[in-house]
């Protein structure tokens, strides 16, 4: 079964973004983690350094509430 995936939040530090989807996965929530920081030649300059973390659709409002409570605000959007 093919699950859609959503953008939950945009993280300005690749490390915050890293400790974010740490945290998604260690409560049992599907996260991906996409930016030019998490590449094998990783920019963390500006606007490149910028880190999204993806989770699916239907886990959004319990992913919200985790980022929530660490601090990171959620912007979600998807394509």
């Amino acid at each position: 079964m093919d699950q859609q995936y959503i953008c939950l939040a945009t993280i300005s530090d690749p490390n915050e973004a890293r400790v974010a989807a740490a945290r998604l996965q260690n409560e049992g929530l599907a996260v991906r983690v996409h930016g030019e920081a998490t590449g094998p030649f990783p920019v963390t300059v500006g606007a490149l350094a910028e880190t999204q973390l993806w989770v699916i659709a239907e886990e959004a409002d319990a992913a919200t509430a985790v980022l929530e409570d660490i601090g990171v605000a959620c912007t979600p959007w998807d394509l």
